[in-house]
C-alpha cells in the first residue's frame, strides 16, 4: 500500500542485511508499506537504486524525514552502513538483531522467520522505539583502522598459538630432547633453529662453532655455549621418531610462525602509533596499555552512538540476564555476552590489570572476593564499573585522574 499524502510522516526503511543481497521494507509510520518489499544486490548501483526508491517515497510527502534501520551483522553491514550514513537528511539507526528479534517474537507467537519478514519487522521495530533511537554517528578513518588491526591481531595470536602447539607436540614426537635445552617454542632463535635443524639427524656432521655462530646470529649473541653443546650431544643420542614428513612439517610451521610473529610485530607497532593519536584519554587509566586501548576504542567507535553508560555496558554484553518471577529474583545472574565479544574480552583484560595498579579498582575487586564471589566473578563486576568509567572519559573528553577527582 502507498503512502497518503495527508499524514504527514516520516519514512521508514528497513533493512535486512545479508552476504550478497538485502531485503528492503519501505513504510510509513502507520505500518503502510510503500509499493512492495523488494531485494537488492550488494553493490553500490543496487544502493543508488534503493536511494532512488526513497526519494520517490519522499516526493510524496513534503519535508518528510527518513529514518533507515540497519542491523549490526558483522561485515555484512559495514558498507550499506558506511553508504547511507554519509548521505544528508537521512537518518540511519544501526540496531542490535536481538532487540528486533526479541520485538517480533513480543508481537506475535505465529513469527516465522524469513527475510522480507524481517525487513519489515525492523521497520516496526523502528516505529515502536521511534524516541528512543540514537541516529548513527560514522566512525573516523582511522578509528576503523584501530578496529581492523585489532580484530586481525586477535585472530593470529589464535593462529600463532594453534601453530605452536601443532608443532610442540610434532617436537615431543621427532626430537623431544630439544624442549630440554629450550622449553618454550617461541621467539626467532627457537624457530629458526627448528627451520633449519628439524630433527636430530640434521645435526650429524655440524661442527659447535657452525652452530654457535647461527644461533647467536638470531639470538643477538644472548645464548649460551652450553645450550648449543646439549643439543649436539642430545642429538646424537636422541629416542625421537625420525620421519621426513614430520620434519618437512616442522620446518614449514617454524617458517610460517616467524613469518606471524613479524605480521604480528607491525601491527602491534601500528596500534601503539594509533592509540596515542586517537585515544590518550584512555591510556590515562592505570592498566590499559595500547593494545588492551585499541580493542575497546575500536569496537565502541564513535561514543556518540552510545546513550549512556549502560547502552554501552549492553553493546559488550557485559549487562546481566534478569532471572525475575513474581516475588522470586535470582541472587546470582551471569552476563548476557551478547554484542561485541571483542570489547568484552578487551574490557576483562584490562580489568585485570587495573585491580592491580588503581587502589579504587583493587578495593571494590577485594570487596567482590570478600561477598564470595569467584575471581572471574569479580573481575566481571570490576568490567561494569570499568565501562562507566571509560563512558565518562570518551563523552566528556577527560583523563582519568580529572574523573577520579
Amino acid at each position: 500500500m502507498y503512502l497518503r499524502k495527508e499524514i504527514l510522516i516520516m519514512i521508514y526503511v528497513g533493512i535486512d542485511v545479508a552476504s550478497n543481497k538485502h531485503d528492503v521494507c519501505i513504510m510509513n509510520e502507520n505500518g503502510e508499506i510503500y509499493g512492495k518489499k523488494f531485494q537488492i544486490k550488494n553493490t553500490k548501483d543496487e544502493y543508488k537504486k534503493l536511494l532512488n526508491k526513497i526519494n520517490d517515497a519522499k516526493k510524496l510527502f513534503k519535508d518528510s524525514i527518513v529514518r533507515i534501520g540497519i542491523e549490526s551483522t558483522g561485515v555484512y553491514s559495514s558498507t550499506i552502513l558506511n553508504y547511507f550514513s554519509n548521505i544528508e537528511n537521512i537518518e540511519v539507526i544501526f540496531i542490535n538483531p536481538i532487540l528486533t528479534s526479541m520485538f517480533q517474537l513480543s508481537e506475535s507467537v505465529h513469527y516465522a522467520k524469513t527475510d522480507s519478514i524481517d525487513a519489515e519487522g525492523i521497520c516496526n521495530y523502528l516505529i515502536d522505539k521511534k524516541n528512543k533511537l540514537f541516529t548513527y554517528t560514522p566512525i573516523s578513518y582511522q578509528i576503523q583502522k584501530i578496529k581492523s588491526l585489532y580484530r586481525e591481531l586477535v585472530k593470529l595470536n589464535k593462529l600463532i598459538t594453534q601453530t605452536t602447539n601443532r608443532l610442540n607436540g610434532l617436537i615431543h614426537i621427532v626430537f623431544p630432547e630439544f624442549l630440554k635445552v629450550f622449553s618454550k617454542i617461541k621467539g626467532k632463535l627457537i624457530l629458526n633453529l627448528l627451520s633449519e635443524y628439524p630433527t636430530p639427524e640434521a645435526y650429524k656432521g655440524k661442527r659447535f662453532n657452525t652452530l654457535y655462530e647461527f644461533a647467536k646470529k638470531y639470538s643477538k649473541g644472548h645464548i649460551s655455549k652450553e645450550n648449543i653443546e646439549n643439543l649436539l650431544e642430545y642429538s646424537k643420542n636422541s629416542i625421537g621418531i625420525y620421519c621426513s614428513s614430520d620434519a618437512l612439517i616442522i620446518k614449514q610451521m617454524s617458517q610460517l610462525l616467524l613469518l606471524l610473529n613479524n605480521q604480528k610485530d607491525e601491527i602491534i607497532k601500528e596500534l601503539v602509533k594509533l592509540t596515542k593519536e586517537e585515544c590518550p584519554n584512555l591510556l590515562t587509566v592505570p592498566g590499559i596499555g595500547a593494545l588492551s586501548a585499541a580493542g575497546i576504542i575500536g569496537e565502541i567507535g564513535n561514543i556518540s552512538n552510545f546513550r549512556n553508560a549502560d547502552s554501552l555496558l549492553s553493546f559488550s554484553g557485559l549487562d546481566p540476564i534478569v532471572y525475575e518471577s513474581g516475588k522470586f529474583k535470582a541472587k546470582s545472574t551471569p552476563i548476557t555476552k551478547h554484542g561485541s565479544s571483542y570489547l568484552r574480552n578487551a574490557l576483562i583484560l584490562a580489568s585485570r590489570a587495573i585491580v592491580r595498579h588503581d587502589k579504587t579498582f583493587k578495593d571494590y575487586f577485594t570487596k567482590k572476593l570478600d561477598e564470595g564471589k569467584s575471581y572471574n566473578c569479580s573481575i566481571g563486576h570490576v568490567s561494569k564499573k570499568l565501562v562507566r568509567v571509560i563512558f565518562s572519559l570518551l563523552k566528556n573528553n577527560k583523563t582519568f585522574e580529572s574523573v577520579n577527582n
